[in-house]
């Protein structure tokens, strides 16, 4: 009979140490959520005061795109681990309220995520992100959008009673497709430029042809001219020592 209770005692310590320490996991995740979007937004509160004064420089929105997209990731990261885990109502709560913070943040921030995209040099933001990183090449408006999208997948199917607000939501549609838009006429215009240097090489392949050949030719006009007017005086001499002679006899 000890032995039975010693072992449920067991049993019974084993089952609240692991519950602790998953729960422990658990809100470390959706604290990890919380604690990111709280940084991003005071991030995009300074940069919005930097675009609206116009200091932001090169180096510093190039700074400020790696730091934005890293955080996602994080964001990202935490949600979707806490998919593995028993949420709380609270829990639940705080992760839903997250997700539409970082919503406000994109409606709110649009123009100043813009800014930041159109001041950052591209090529430094993918040599300061991890190797393979696959987003850093699109705007920072799709990007979050992208996150948002993962980011509720993971509510829908943690916080049971979560709803959408359809008004916010539609204005991320807006946004999404304002920023698809233009990263396709500026892939129009790269692939247009590119085209547009190919020509002017060939061009310039073709009038550096066309100058080596034409002084050659100019060359062989020249004394193509000059035989003919030798011959034309050699003839004229003839022609003249003829008439001398024929009035001598």
């Amino acid at each position: 009979m000890n032995k039975i209770f010693f072992g449920l005692v067991i049993l019974a310590a084993i089952a609240v140490a692991w519950f602790i320490l998953n729960s422990g996991d658990t809100f470390d995740y959706i604290v990890t959520v919380d604690s990111e979007v709280t940084e991003l937004e005071n991030e995009l509160a300074d940069l919005d005061a930097q675009v609206t004064a116009g200091t932001l420089t090169e180096a510093q929105a190039t700074q400020a795109k790696v730091k934005i997209i890293t955080r996602l990731d994080a964001i990202n990261t935490a949600a979707t681990a806490s998919e593995n885990t028993q949420l709380t109502q609270a829990q639940r709560t705080q992760l839903a309220n997250g997700l539409l913070r970082l919503k406000d943040a994109l409606v709110k921030y649009q123009s100043t995520l813009s800014a930041v995209d159109s001041i950052a040099v591209e090529a430094d933001v993918q040599a300061r992100l991890n190797k393979g990183h696959n987003r850093s090449s699109r705007s920072l408006n799709l990007i979050v959008a992208d996150t948002i999208e993962d980011v509720e997948e993971t509510v829908q199917d943690s916080v049971q009673d979560y709803e959408t607000d359809a008004d916010v939501d539609a204005e991320i549609d807006v946004i999404v497709a304002e920023a698809e838009t233009t990263e396709t006429e500026e892939a129009a215009d790269q692939t247009e430029a590119a085209m547009n240097g190919s020509e002017e090489v060939d061009s310039a392949e073709g009038a550096t042809t066309t100058d080596e050949v034409n002084p050659s030719e100019a060359e062989m006009d020249t004394e193509e001219a000059t035989g003919d007017e030798e011959v034309l005086d050699a003839d004229a001499g003839v022609s003249s020592e003829a008439e001398i002679d024929l009035i001598n006899n």
